[in-house]
């Protein structure tokens, strides 16, 4: 008798639809955004504050939108609104070619924000939460590296287009490349296991050890008013606010700092380029690390990591070499955003009401870029220089090691929580 093929689970086709969500998505969008600053701004003559004004419109609207995403997921079929999403933010993404004035790079900006929304690391944490249990903080790791990747192959991309045909003319092939990319990938999307009529992959496994009905699924952990009210749910806010406004304020204005201390505009891409494939490769290891360890172990190597790129980044001007050293350390921090955002909230308050509980979470998540990036630009166009940013985003970081540590003590005793 021949044995049957084993069908390859459908979570796994998911997991690659939300990598490739992101490379083009979030790894164009936003992890592009950078490359645009001083072509965008020398042109127009916009100061950098009022033009990446328009990342903090964008993260507002995230900041709106993202907290209702479960609600209405419940209200509107999850494929048809993720399409409509993904259509927004793309026709919008291309009508930055067209903005002459500050003002219009906010609405725009707001616009991609509403879109961005429906597939963005947000949603990406709600799918591989709804598909997967078992090696959770891994499939977490490598759907987050999609943004990563993006970054990496298309910031040096976006540079030479920018540089052989204007920034107009690489605002709207990047928008194209996105487009074709988001055909399959909306062909595949399924929103949870229950849709097709299969279980999480490991539910079986810990229904088994719990006891309870292997044919029902049941998340446990902390209701979505319990967690609210509660001090930890703050901190969790805190920290996840300082680690995603000092990342994306640093790494938006990469370019411009590497190349007003003298850089070749193209050896800086390079540089953030090989940033991108660290922060790539550091969504992967972080999960993983966690599904090792525990939650409070990785955090603390995590961010001891994002500290130490501070120290870097103000030398790098002394040091060509040191670039590189840079790329690869903050390349690893900056992957702690995306990936500790969903892990610490699964760690602090379990998974019954996660997509609620991660949806307020994300407000914060969206309202740290929000203040960043434009007091980065803000810090430039007043003292000439980034490193007071620099400096203060250092301090930020440290101030969350030292709170999430304590935030996570005893977390470790289960190294499956989260």
């Amino acid at each position: 008798m021949t044995r049957g093929k084993r069908r390859i689970f459908y979570g796994y086709y998911m997991l690659a639809t939300c990598l490739v969500m992101l490379i083009v998505g979030t790894g164009i969008v936003n992890n592009c955004a950078g490359q645009f600053i001083t072509p965008v701004c020398d042109e127009l003559g916009l100061p950098r504050s009022s033009m990446t004004l328009y990342l903090s419109f964008q993260n507002t609207a995230l900041m709106i939108f993202v907290p209702f995403l479960g609600v209405i997921y419940k209200k509107i079929k999850p494929k048809l609104f993720t399409i409509t999403g993904a259509a927004v933010m793309i026709l919008s993404f291309a009508a930055l070619s067209q903005c002459r004035e500050a003002w219009q790079f906010w609405i725009c900006g707001f616009v991609i924000g509403a879109g961005l929304a429906t597939v963005s690391t947000s949603t990406v944490s709600m799918l591989m939460n709804n598909w997967f249990i078992k090696n959770k903080g891994l499939v977490i790791g490598i759907a987050m590296a999609g943004s990563g990747f993006g970054s990496m192959i298309f910031n040096p991309l976006g540079q030479n287009l920018i540089a052989t045909y204007g920034y107009q003319t690489a605002y709207l092939m990047l928008a194209a490349i996105i487009f074709v990319v988001f055909i399959p990938v909306m062909i595949v999307y399924r929103f949870k296991p229950e849709d097709i009529g299969l279980k999480p992959l490991g539910y079986d496994e810990q229904a088994s050890a719990s006891g309870s009905n292997a044919n029902e699924v049941v998340r446990t952990g902390t209701s979505y008013k319990e967690a609210i009210r509660s001090p930890k749910f703050y901190l969790l806010a805190f920290i996840v606010l300082c680690l995603s406004g000092c990342g994306q304020g640093t790494f938006t204005h990469l370019q411009a700092y590497f190349t007003g201390v003298g850089f070749d505009p193209m050896f800086a891409a390079s540089i953030i380029g090989i940033t991108s494939a660290f922060l790539m490769v550091g969504k992967v290891v972080w999960g993983r690390v966690r599904d090792q360890f525990g939650p409070r172990p990785t955090l603390i190597v995590a961010l001891s990591f994002f500290v130490l790129s501070y120290v870097l980044v103000l030398l790098v001007p002394l040091n060509t070499a040191l670039c590189y050293v840079y790329a690869a350390v903050f390349g690893l921090a900056y992957a702690t955003p995306t990936v500790f955002s969903p892990l610490l909230t699964i760690a602090s308050f379990g998974e019954k009401e996660f997509s609620s509980i991660y949806g307020s979470v994300q407000i914060f998540f969206y309202l740290g870029p929000i203040i960043a990036n434009p007091l980065s630009g803000a810090i430039f166009d007043g003292t000439g220089a980034y490193s007071i940013a620099w400096i203060v985003y250092g301090i930020a970081i440290f101030i969350c090691l030292i709170a999430g540590s304590i935030m996570l003590s005893g977390k470790d005793k289960n190294k499956a929580t989260a």
